[in-house]
């Protein structure tokens, strides 16, 4: 394959990628109206696990792993999967399936913030600037239309999506 065919190739799993992110709050919101989040996550785990485990025997991939990274990988999966999909279906059964989107745009803002903390990454102008503009952004788009700014009540849905955010960013930080 080609440089410019991979690229093209590439670009295109990754607006699918974005896609089927975007569209999880609408119909994980649609769907915990009808059935209880822990059942939503099953069905969505059955799903993803038999669609790649298709795709590892299409395409023939060996699935061996040392097992020295068992321990690694059931933190990661509990953590990063697990926890992390409760959380937000949990949440969105008192909140918008938007205000959901939203809140998670934060997860970078806090993935940045522990990298500094325990990877000891630099903080440039450039990463403050681009962490500013994130949260005017987020603010901006929270109070579009309502003339008042920012304006929700604190519910038990925005502090487990919250959490949620939090929650990525430690796996993002640990993986």
């Amino acid at each position: 394959m080609s440089k410019n065919k991979a690229t093209v190739a590439a670009s295109i799993y990754a607006a699918m990628s974005i896609s089927f992110w975007g569209i999880s709050f609408v119909s994980t919101k649609a769907v915990v109206d009808k059935i209880d989040p822990y059942t939503l996550l099953v069905l969505r785990f059955a799903i993803g696990a038999l669609f790649l485990l298709t795709i590892l025997v299409v395409k023939r991939y060996p699935l061996t792993l040392p097992l020295r990274y068992a321990p690694q990988l059931i933190v990661l999966a509990v953590l990063g999967v697990f926890v992390h999909q409760v959380i937000q279906a949990t949440a969105l059964i008192t909140i918008d399936a938007s205000a959901a989107g939203w809140m998670i745009s934060f997860s970078p803002v806090f993935t940045v913030i522990l990298s500094v903390i325990f990877l000891h990454e630099k903080m440039t102008p450039f990463r403050t600037a681009g962490m500013i503009l994130a949260i005017a952004g987020v603010l901006m788009v929270t109070g579009a239309g309502s003339g008042k700014g920012v304006n929700f009540s604190i519910s038990i849905g925005y502090v487990l999506m919250l959490l949620s955010t939090l929650n990525w960013a430690v796996y993002s930080v640990l993986l």
